[in-house]
C-alpha cells in the first residue's frame, strides 16, 4: 500500500513540476503581446425573421455596448454571484433601450454564451430572439474551464447583431501579459486569459455593402493597444469599401483595472486614439475632435466609475452623423453604451 501511495505522489509531484514549468517558461518567452492573423468567423442567421432595409437604405442607428456580461453597474469580481433573475433583467433593459433607440446595428463587447457565473445563460441568444433581429456575429475571445474557483466555467464573445443581412465576419485576437502588482498571478493567469478581438463584418444595408468594425481592444498594455490600432488601421485601408465603414467598441482608453498599478506613463502621453485619424483621410468620431487632450475626450465619459471614456464609434466620410450621444440611463453594465445615427450618402 505504501507503494502504491509513494508511486501516484511521485507522479502527481512529476505533473505539478511539469505543469509549473510549463506556466513560467511561457511566461519569460512568449511576448508582451501578440496579434494573430485574421481569420473567418461564423454568421448565424434566424430564418424566421426577415432582414430590414431590403429596398431603400433607411437611417442606420448604431449602439455599441460593452455588456460586461449582464453583471450590472459594479464589478468586484470575474464572477460575482447574482441571482438569474438579475442577469435577465439586465438583459431586458438592453433590449428595451435597443427598441427606444431604435438600433438597427449592435456592437457587443463581453457576451457571455455558456458561464456558470451568469447561470449558463446564451446570452447573445436571448437578445437575438427577444429582438426578432436575423443576423448575429459572434466572435469566441475565452472559453476557458476552472475546476477549482468559482467562475468553473466562462464562454464569452465579442458579436455585432444587425437587422441587415451580415455578408462575412472576418476577425483577430490578440494575446497579452497581464499586469497585476502580483508577480505570481501574471505568471499563473496569463495562459488562462482572454484574448481582446478585433472583428470585420460585412452588412449589406439596401443593398449597398458596409464594412462594420467592433473591437475590444487589450487592457493590459498601451503598446499592445497602439499595435492593435495600426493594424486595424492598414486592414481597413486594405479592404475599405466604397460605401464607407463604422469603427466602435471599447477601446480601453488609459485603462486599468483592480490589482494593476495605474498607468502613469500611459496617463502622460498623447492619446493614442489619434493614430486613427492619422491613418485613415476623413474619419471623424461622433463627439470628440483628433488632436484633442485625454481631458476633453473623458468629459463624455462611458465608464462611471473612474469617469473615463472607453468607449467609441468612429466613422468614414461616406456617412453622414445625425446624432451622437453616450446613454447614461441603463445600468445594465459597469460601462455605459454610445450611440449613432448615420446617413449613408447618395450614390
Amino acid at each position: 500500500m505504501y507503494t502504491v501511495f509513494k508511486f501516484f505522489a511521485a507522479v502527481i509531484l512529476i505533473l505539478v513540476i511539469l505543469l509549473v514549468g510549463y506556466f513560467l517558461i511561457k511566461w519569460l518567452t512568449d511576448a508582451d503581446y501578440s496579434i494573430g492573423p485574421i481569420e473567418r468567423g461564423r454568421v448565424l442567421k434566424n430564418d424566421l425573421h426577415p432582414a430590414a432595409g431590403a429596398a431603400e437604405p433607411e437611417p442606420l442607428r448604431v449602439l455599441s455596448y460593452n455588456l460586461g456580461f449582464a453583471s450590472g453597474p459594479v464589478q468586484h469580481t470575474l464572477a460575482d454571484e447574482h441571482p438569474e433573475s438579475f442577469f435577465v433583467a439586465n438583459l431586458d433593459k438592453l433590449i428595451d433601450l435597443v427598441r427606444a433607440e431604435k438600433a438597427n446595428i449592435l456592437l457587443l463587447q463581453e457576451v457571455d454564451l455558456h458561464s456558470k457565473r451568469s447561470w449558463y445563460m446564451n446570452q447573445l441568444e436571448y437578445v437575438m430572439e427577444r429582438l426578432g433581429w436575423g443576423y448575429a456575429a459572434p466572435v469566441v475571445d475565452w472559453d476557458m474551464y476552472f475546476p477549482l474557483r468559482r467562475e468553473h466555467r466562462i464562454t464569452k464573445a465579442t458579436v455585432v447583431l444587425s437587422k441587415f443581412p451580415i455578408i462575412s465576419n472576418e476577425y483577430t485576437q490578440t494575446a497579452g501579459k497581464p499586469n497585476f502588482e502580483n508577480v505570481l498571478l501574471n505568471i499563473f493567469y496569463y495562459p488562462l486569459l482572454w484574448k481582446s478581438t478585433m472583428q470585420r463584418v460585412e452588412v449589406s444595408v439596401g443593398g449597398r455593402r458596409l464594412d462594420v468594425y467592433n473591437v475590444h481592444l487589450c487592457v493590459w498594455n498601451r503598446d499592445a493597444r497602439v499595435a492593435q490600432m495600426q493594424f486595424l488601421s492598414d486592414w481597413i485601408n486594405r479592404s475599405r469599401p466604397a460605401n464607407g465603414f463604422l469603427i466602435g467598441g471599447d477601446f480601453n482608453f488609459q485603462a486599468y483595472i483592480r490589482g494593476t498599478p495605474e498607468p502613469i506613463a500611459d496617463l502622460a502621453k498623447p492619446p493614442f486614439l489619434d493614430l486613427l485619424h492619422e491613418s485613415l483621410p476623413g474619419v471623424k468620431e461622433i463627439m470628440s475632435e483628433g488632436g484633442i487632450p485625454a481631458e476633453e475626450i473623458h468629459k463624455n465619459y462611458t465608464f462611471d466609475e473612474r469617469k473615463h471614456r472607453y468607449d467609441f464609434i468612429y466613422y468614414s466620410s461616406e456617412l453622414n452623423l445625425v446624432v451622437g450621444k453616450v446613454i447614461r440611463n441603463i445600468d445594465a453594465s459597469d460601462h455605459f453604451p454610445v450611440f449613432g445615427v448615420f446617413d449613408l450618402e447618395s450614390e
